[in-house]
């Protein structure tokens, strides 16, 4: 008497039958659509990364329905510590090294290696936008799911900066490009995502002003300094936004420690700020309303000498400033200085194990507010 194997037992319903039949069969096993999803938003992000191969339908739910990938994101964010090379042979792969950090406790870390193009960095809703003039070509790298996206290249290139940003009402990604020169006609933006539009598209800009680095996104509007250059201007830099859905540049006031002094723009708990370290530490934060409207306050000052030598990437999502060294040698102790202007201490944050091998090179260490997961598709 032969016997049947228990795998082929054509009673037993496949995993497509399982979670895609339809309801109309009446199968006992059916598990509806809307199940499914909420199933699937309890998974960890790396397993979610995996199940994208189980069919076309679980792909699209975890890599393009917005309310899936909304779920992901607000999930528990980390602080973030991105190690790079200062100078890389190979300006297209670059070694690099991501520290999650989930708690003040240096112990409850998670590094991952990457590769991403040599450059500067900034951080939007866990993607990671790469910039340098060494490729004039952009890079969008999402770590969750280990993607790339090149963008293409700009039209009439010259010499300037990008900036990256996102909109929540319109749930776009949009990169803005400043040049140089010739800033009213120069000004080039790329959405990310659209079908429609593949190309960079000329926008109109604002003139009498230099970009420069280390702008901040919130709530659909990109924040960046620039160096005035339009005679007569009465301080040496401007504050400037970006509307990422209407694509409008604006000046904004400012108070005159921004506008004459070396400072640092940050997300101050979700609100515009700056610290200023030239007199001591000063942290100022914007008000609610129109971006127009001043509304500055000065919430803290310590009379310390020291903090200038020092460059401020950013504030945890706990308040503290964060303080990093301009660049590390092979030798230098791979440490950063977190800074709790509430309870006027300092901590050290301890990353000397994090980067992977020998260190050939100096060393420089980007810092990510509430770095979160994102399983959205790059292409």
């Amino acid at each position: 008497m032969k016997r049947r194997r228990e795998g082929n037992d054509e009673t037993s319903p496949s995993p497509a039958r399982l979670l895609h039949s339809g309801s109309s069969t009446g199968d006992i096993n059916y598990i509806p659509l809307d199940l499914t999803v909420e199933i699937l938003k309890k998974l960890p992000a790396k397993s979610l990364v995996r199940f994208q191969c189980v069919s076309k339908l679980w792909s699209s739910i975890i890599s393009r329905r917005r309310d899936f990938i909304e779920s992901i994101v607000t999930r528990s964010p980390r602080d973030a510590y991105l190690l790079s090379y200062n100078v890389s042979t190979d300006y297209a792969n670059a070694k690099s090294s991501l520290v999650l950090s989930s708690s003040s406790c240096t112990r409850n870390t998670e590094t991952k290696s990457l590769l991403l193009p040599h450059g500067c960095y900034q951080h939007v809703r866990g993607l990671i936008f790469c910039w340098t003039d060494c490729l004039h070509e952009p890079y969008i790298y999402n770590p969750t799911t280990r993607q790339s996206f090149q963008l293409p290249k700009l039209r009439n290139y010259a010499m300037g900066s990008c900036v990256f940003g996102y909109d929540p009402l319109e749930n776009q990604y949009k990169v803005l490009f400043l040049p140089s020169d010739h800033m009213e006609q120069g000004c080039q933006v790329f959405t990310l995502g659209d079908s429609k539009a593949k190309q960079w598209r000329f926008i109109q800009g604002v003139k009498s002003h230099f970009p420069m680095s280390g702008a901040v996104c919130i709530n659909g509007i990109i924040y960046y300094r620039g160096r005035a250059t339009d005679y007569g201007y009465a301080s040496l830099y401007k504050l400037m936004s970006f509307d990422v859905r209407s694509e409008q540049l604006c000046h904004v006031d400012a108070p005159e420690t921004l506008m004459d002094h070396q400072s640092y723009l940050i997300d101050y708990q979700g609100k515009l700020g700056f610290v200023c370290c030239d007199k001591g530490v000063e942290i100022w934060v914007r008000g609610d309303g129109d971006q127009k409207i001043q509304g500055w306050s000065k919430i803290f000052f310590y009379d310390m000498k020291g903090f200038e030598k020092w460059y401020i990437p950013g504030v945890t999502r706990h308040g503290e400033i964060v303080f990093v060294d301009f660049g590390y040698g092979r030798d230098d102790p791979l440490c950063v200085l977190c800074y709790d202007p509430k309870q006027n201490s300092v901590r050290d944050v301890d990353l000397q194990g994090t980067w992977p091998g020998r260190r050939k090179s100096i060393i420089l260490i980007w810092f990510f507010q509430c770095f979160v997961e994102n399983t959205m598709g790059l292409y």
